[in-house]
C-alpha cells in the first residue's frame, strides 16, 4: 500500500502524567460489569428452569436471554446515580466493602430461596410434544427479589476509581 494510502497515526492527548481523566476511569469497567451482571442473571435463570424441571426446549436458551437482558438494563439504570452524581459517587466509594457484602448476601438468599417458604418438588405434566418433568423450585417472593439485588451488587460489585474531589 502507498504511503499517501496509510491513515496518519493520531496523537492522543492525555493530562499531565500521562494519568487517565477521572471521568474515564468512573466508566473504565462499566462494560465489563454489565456483560458479567447479564451472565450471571442469565445463568441464574437457566438454573432456576433446570433445577424446576421445566427446561424442555433449547428455543428456552433465548427466553433466559430475554429476562436476563431488561433485568441488566434496569440495575444500570437504576444504579447510573452511584456513577454521575458526585455525592453519590463518593458515597458509594467509601462503603466500597458493603457492596460485596451485599453480593454474598444476595447469593445465600438465592440459595435459601430453596429451602424456605413454599419452595419445593413441583411436577410438570406432559403437553403437546413435551414430556412430564419432575423439579424442584424456589419460593419466588424470596428468588425474584434476591435476583434483582444479586443483579444490582453484581452490576456496581466495584466501584469508580478514586479521585481526590470524590472522598469529601
Amino acid at each position: 500500500m502507498a504511503d499517501w494510502q496509510q491513515v496518519p497515526p493520531i496523537a492522543l492527548r492525555r493530562p499531565p502524567g500521562g494519568a487517565t481523566s477521572g471521568l474515564a476511569l468512573v466508566w473504565l469497567a462499566l462494560p465489563v460489569q454489565v456483560v458479567l451482571t447479564g451472565a450471571l442473571t442469565y445463568v441464574v435463570l437457566a438454573a432456576w428452569s433446570i433445577i424446576g424441571g421445566a427446561f424442555t426446549e433449547a428455543l428456552q436458551l433465548f427466553g433466559f436471554a430475554l429476562v436476563s437482558t431488561p433485568l441488566t438494563v434496569l440495575v444500570f439504570v437504576l444504579g447510573l446515580p452511584l456513577r454521575i452524581v458526585s455525592r453519590a459517587r463518593g458515597w458509594w466509594i467509601r462503603r466500597a466493602g458493603w457492596t460485596f457484602a451485599v453480593f454474598g448476601v444476595a447469593v445465600a438468599v438465592l440459595c435459601l430461596s430453596y429451602v424456605v417458604g413454599t419452595a419445593g418438588p413441583v411436577h410438570n405434566e406432559a403437553y403437546a410434544d413435551q414430556p412430564a418433568t419432575d423439579g424442584y423450585e424456589p419460593d419466588p417472593r424470596v428468588f425474584l427479589p434476591a435476583l434483582g439485588v444479586f443483579a444490582f451488587a453484581s452490576m456496581h460489585l466495584l466501584p469508580p476509581l478514586r479521585r481526590a474531589r470524590d472522598v469529601r
